[in-house]
């Protein structure tokens, strides 16, 4: 099983986790991912506080100050941002890091950031929206002349889209839940090279990932984004990983929420020691 680790790019010591990240790459993990908000609010706290380096910019400071690891976004709040736009940032990461980019992908929760960024239209229509945006990125990914598209939200002709990523056809989805709910379900078995839902129980991964199979009428790669406590221990660690491995998932990303930047350090390495026994 794949282990990653999900590098803190908010909060008090955000920058020396990003620095860090090259430590981290030499410890043995699989994957880096990053969370995407822009801006905070007081009902984010106290999980999230105000301090976020933008996650498609940090991705791309990554891309540069590693080598081999995976870097991932989990997830990529898809209506945040226009999908051409969106496609280029993520095409030229890709081409940069040689085709190390795992694109999460979900809808969005908090409208009031909606509305900060100017993308109030797209709030109450965030689903639609998030799977239409996902067609205009592999489309514009995928050819090799001129890009067309007509869509509720997209409508453009003869654009010329280079360059395409590095992986082909097009950078994985791995396609974000933060439950079980019919719509995000759908949206992982049309769309999914992985499912890659937070913080669900073992239990609850073996059933949506039937559900996903059966809507997909193929097998859709399980993962998981989750948070295990800082101070675990290695036994700890590896009884969590291996309920997880044993549940069907391919990958973890294990989100420590670290009080302090030592703590961060210090928990990443017990993390990649129990994933160096499995």
């Amino acid at each position: 099983m794949r282990v990653d680790i999900v590098v803190p790019n908010e909060g008090p010591y955000a920058e020396q986790a990003i620095a860090s990240c090259p430590d981290l790459e030499g410890m043995g993990f699989d994957g880096l991912w990053l969370t995407d908000h822009v801006v905070g609010f007081e009902v984010f706290q106290p999980v999230y506080g105000d301090y976020w380096l933008e996650a498609l910019s940090t991705l791309a400071y990554l891309a540069g100050t590693t080598e081999k690891i995976r870097l991932g976004i989990g997830v990529l709040v898809i209506p945040y941002r226009d999908a051409v736009f969106a496609a280029k940032s993520l095409a030229t990461i890709d081409t940069l890091s040689n085709g190390r980019v795992d694109l999460g992908v979900g809808t969005g929760w908090s409208r009031a950031e909606f509305f900060a960024l100017g993308r109030q239209a797209q709030f109450e229509r965030r689903g639609p929206y998030t799977n239409e945006a996902l067609d205009v990125m592999q489309a514009c990914w995928s050819a090799e002349g001129d890009v067309a598209f007509s869509g509720d939200f997209h409508s453009f002709r003869k654009v010329r889209f280079q360059p395409r990523p590095v992986q082909q056809p097009r950078i994985p989805f791995w396609v974000g839940s933060r439950g079980t709910a019919s719509a995000p379900l759908r949206r992982a078995a049309k769309y999914a090279d992985y499912w890659h839902p937070t913080g669900l129980s073992p239990e609850e991964i073996s059933e949506g990932s039937q559900v996903i199979n059966d809507l997909a009428g193929r097998s859709v790669p399980t993962s998981l984004r989750g948070q295990i406590a800082s101070d675990a221990s290695v036994a700890e660690i590896q009884d969590w990983l291996g309920s997880y491995r044993d549940a069907g998932c391919v990958q973890v990303a294990a989100d420590t929420k670290s009080a302090s930047f030592d703590a961060f350090i210090s928990a990443a390495q017990r993390i990649s020691e129990a994933a160096a026994t499995l």
